[in-house]
């Protein structure tokens, strides 16, 4: 066996939590169970690891990074980054000087004010939030992200993400037009937009092909968008309003639908993405309220369908976004993300009511589409660790299979625990040293509650369902099927009773689907009908379609 003894008060590699004295490190221990529980560990410890680092990180390729003598290697697409960055966001700082060029931020800076890039601006007020925080030498702490840090740091990022997962943008003929581009103030917010779709569609794992630029012979989409599961290709093409809120044809979202329009005109053999940015100042969500920018979006898209003069267009999912750091500077935006809209298509009709099986269809039907809306909900924050880790956890967290000291003096290990509020109160059940099991009642922290929310799955360091509320009936088809995903043809078959001989010639997947699409049947006809929103009762209905 290799490696070194651990000693007799390191913690033991099975992974019980104990002391290696008091558990594999006796006289008469087992060394092979030893072995095998610790391997099992390991491989535990594994999943965790690459479950948080996709939800962080999403599924192109994963931040490679190791430290060494002090100072920390990041990996970026074929280079390689040497400095000594505490977390991820600091390597993000670092990195946009060396894309954009430090003589460049250096020339801007001495620029007056109403001649500067943007980013500048974004910078000196991220300078401001630091100096502001009071933060010691070498000392990390979570501050609020306000619009100039999360664009600041975004725009790292997704360049980050671009040159990381993507060859073509590594060559010098791209990589000098979109970085040239990127510079220039006239051309900005329209570059800024494509590189952040770009950065989407990478980080829910498909692969990009950027357009010829300098080809004039016709108006062609951004880049071709293919999903490697499926080998499915898309054209995407993006679109962004003008910033210039004071235009009064920009007022509200005037020159939306011209620029849905605009879009679905590029030339492409694939079917069609379409993404168009709102570019609008974020208020609270209040479904169907006077600022509900999806709703409204959503409506006037249907109203510009059913005129003669979209009848010669092609069919697209479109994607309405709204990320707004730009109009809030030094304040949380209130609310940012994406809605989706089918625009001469029956699928991501938003509010239309299907059955379970015709969601399940349509799932299966639109695989990349499905991947692409789950990425854009999962991975909607900036990474903090290089490793994947739960950023800002104390040392003594709550781990099950640990042991702990209880406020009673009681001695134990951590058998199960469960979120019990809104609050962050937390029920254990700890098996005492002394014998027997007890309920001890303990408080999350505020950092710990917020990230048993963000992890839920991995958090007390097993993996676990998600807990929570279902409120979809696909939610809880995807719940029971992961349930029993490894349960047996004849099991599934003894579940089903009298019903089960009707089924027998399924194979094993065919008849979980079967038999949990009919749990879910039950469970919905027993809850009744289900009340749909009042701002999706009052959205404009699509146009009809010829067939």
């Amino acid at each position: 066996m290799g490696g070194t003894k651990p000693g007799r008060n390191e913690p033991c590699p099975c992974g019980s939590g104990k002391k290696f004295k008091r558990c594999h490190g006796g006289p008469n221990a087992d060394y092979e169970e030893m072995i095998s529980l610790g391997a099992e560990e390991a491989q535990r410890r594994a999943e965790i690891h690459w479950m948080q680092q996709q939800r962080q990180q999403g599924l192109g390729r994963p931040i490679i990074a190791a430290q060494t003598a002090g100072k920390r290697i990041v990996a970026v697409g074929h280079r390689l980054f040497q400095g000594a960055w505490p977390t991820f966001h600091d390597f993000l700082y670092s990195y946009i000087f060396d894309v954009l060029g430090r003589d460049w931020f250096e020339a801007q800076t001495q620029l007056e004010q109403i001649e500067r890039h943007p980013v500048i601006e974004w910078h000196e007020r991220l300078l401001a939030a630091s100096k502001a925080a009071n933060l010691a030498a070498g000392e990390t702490r979570q501050t609020p992200m306000t619009g100039a840090i999360s664009a600041f740091l975004t725009l790292a990022y997704d360049l980050y993400t671009l040159e990381h997962n993507n060859d073509q943008t590594r060559t010098p003929e791209l990589r000098e037009s979109l970085i040239g581009r990127l510079k220039r103030k006239d051309q900005f917010i329209g570059v800024r937009y494509e590189i952040r779709v770009a950065a989407m569609l990478l980080r829910a794992g498909f692969e990009l092909e950027w357009e010829d630029e300098t080809d004039r012979r016709s108006k062609h989409v951004e880049y071709t968008a293919t999903y490697p599961y499926t080998g499915k290709a898309f054209g995407v093409e993006c679109k962004i309003r003008n910033q210039d809120a004071a235009k009064k044809a920009n007022q509200y979202l005037g020159k939306f639908a011209g620029l849905v329009s605009d879009a679905l005109r590029k030339t492409t053999p694939h079917d069609r993405l379409i993404f168009v940015d709102l570019n609008t100042q974020a208020y609270p969500y209040v479904p169907g309220g006077p600022n509900d920018w999806r709703t409204i979006s959503i409506n006037t898209i249907r109203k510009f369908e059913g005129q003669p003069k979209a009848a010669t267009l092609p069919p697209a999912v479109v994607f309405i976004t709204n990320y707004p750091d730009h109009h809030h500077l030094d304040s949380q935006v209130p609310d940012a993300g994406a809605t989706v809209e089918g625009f001469k298509i029956d699928d991501y009709r938003t509010g239309r009511l299907l059955t379970l099986s015709q969601k399940i269809e349509m799932r299966a039907r639109n695989p990349e589409v499905e991947a692409l809306l789950a990425s854009i909900q999962e991975h909607f924050d900036l990474p903090s660790t290089f490793e994947g880790e739960i950023p800002g956890l104390p040392s003594n967290r709550l781990l099950i299979g640990h042991r702990y000291q209880m406020d009673d003096g009681a001695v134990g290990t951590l058998e199960d625990a469960c979120v019990m509020d809104d609050n962050g109160k937390v029920a254990l059940i700890i098996d005492r040293d002394e014998g027997g099991r007890a309920i001890y009642t303990n408080q999350l922290s505020p950092e710990e509650f917020a990230a048993w929310k963000r992890y839920p799955e991995t958090f007390f360091g097993q993996i676990r369902q998600r807990p929570g509320p279902i409120n979809d009936p696909i939610e809880l088809y995807d719940s029971l099927k992961a349930t029993y995903v490894r349960t047996p043809k004849e099991q599934l078959l003894q579940f089903m009773g009298e019903h089960g001989d009707r089924f027998a010639a399924l194979t094993q997947p065919e008849l979980l689907d079967v038999y949990v699409q009919g749990m879910v049947n039950s469970v919905m006809e027993r809850a009744g009908p289900q009340e749909v929103p009042v701002h999706i009762q009052r959205m404009k209905p699509p146009p009809n379609r010829a067939v």
